[in-house]
């Protein structure tokens, strides 16, 4: 393993690269984006000190669904490549639990984004024969709905595998 350092807004890693080592921040943090760079660039999370980027690449062997750039000069991250992945939990097997955790937690805000996109599609559906009766904060919700929904196309974009999962979980895409 080695450690490796980063200026601001340096890319750590880009969305569609292959993944061969996952990281863990040992200081600064990392800002995680879809469509880095471009129009429709959105900000999905920022990762700090203690928390594993990359993870998703090197478990599943898949390109990189995001881009990662560093927030703050000084960023240091350990690099844990292929090989040294097993060595790394042997010595540290709380780190297991660790990555096992912001997993889940990251599905969690993904399963509450779908829920609040299914709450303002079934709030149009409703409001859809009387116009009069939309209020502000729908139009807030969908807008919303909207960046959520660029941003798991770009992901869907990298990883087509996904299209069809996505299309049997997601009701409403009819």
């Amino acid at each position: 393993m080695k450690t490796l350092t980063f200026k601001k807004d340096e890319v750590i890693f880009k969305q569609g690269d292959f993944a061969h080592s996952m990281f863990d921040i040992v200081s600064g943090s990392v800002g995680v984006f879809v469509s880095y760079g471009g129009e429709n660039e959105t900000r999905l999370t920022v990762l700090k000190r203690g928390e594993f980027l990359g993870e998703m690449g090197l478990i599943e062997n898949y390109p990189r669904s995001a881009t990662a750039v560093a927030m703050e000069d000084g960023t240091e991250l350990r690099e844990i490549g292929e090989k040294e992945f097993g060595d790394f939990f042997s010595l540290q097997p709380e780190r297991v639990l660790e990555i096992m955790r912001q997993l889940s937690d990251r599905v969690r805000d993904r399963t509450e984004d779908y829920e609040a996109a299914c709450q303002v599609l079934d709030g149009l559906k409703a409001t859809k024969s009387a116009p009069e009766k939309r209020s502000r904060s729908l139009l807030e919700r969908a807008k919303a709905l909207a960046a959520f929904y660029r941003e798991v196309m770009a992901i869907a974009a990298v990883n087509p595998e996904m299209n069809a999962g996505l299309y049997s979980m997601y009701p409403y895409h009819g």
